[in-house]
């Protein structure tokens, strides 16, 4: 059992942020339930809140929906399979997420997000005006101005990073800093 020390590691390398949650697994509309009241109830006196837990909602979403990873739960719904980690230290917030996408999915992925992060927050106000008027996909599960949304409400890029897995699927992965005021 080579695993029986991964609950310290844990430990040591959360010794410089509070982990204020981390999850790992199926999602569905009531783990994002769930999770967002540990959000509201961690950061009651946070001026940034309803910040931060409409990204958590946006990526914790786009795991739901998108993950090329899916499993079916216990009533027969499906959902993404992904990891979402908040955490806490002394300067910011940071939420992670991470998720299996097709490789042929990735090109279109890396531009969206560049494209959102090379906005200043009129271009991206903009922008997410026009998608809201564009006619959607079929196939679409929402309007499309998701990484647009999470971009208009942070300060920083979105960090974001494709780590190949096998000849089929890459492992996503997105960071987003909050500031703390003061």
């Amino acid at each position: 059992m080579e695993n029986y020390m991964e609950a310290h590691k844990y430990y040591l390398d959360s010794q410089e942020s509070k982990v204020i949650f981390s999850f790992k697994g199926r999602f569905s509309q009531e783990i994002l339930t769930e999770l967002g009241s540990m959000i509201r109830t961690s950061l009651q006196a946070e001026t940034k809140i309803k910040k931060i837990f409409g990204v958590f909602i946006e990526i914790s979403q786009n795991i739901l929906y998108y993950s090329d990873e899916r499993e079916v739960g216990p009533r027969g719904d499906e959902g993404g399979v992904g990891v979402v980690l908040f955490r806490e230290s002394s300067s910011d917030y940071m939420l992670s997420s991470g998720n299996l996408v097709l490789i042929e999915k990735i090109p279109s992925m890396k531009e969206k997000i560049e494209k959102v992060n090379s906005m200043n927050k009129e271009q991206l106000k903009e922008y997410y005006q026009q998608q809201l008027r564009k006619e959607r996909p079929e196939t679409s599960k929402g309007a499309g101005v998701g990484l647009i949304d999470i971009a208009r409400k942070i300060d920083s890029p979105l960090y974001y990073q494709f780590i190949p897995v096998n000849e089929k699927y890459s492992f996503y992965t997105m960071s987003i800093l909050f500031k703390k005021e003061g």
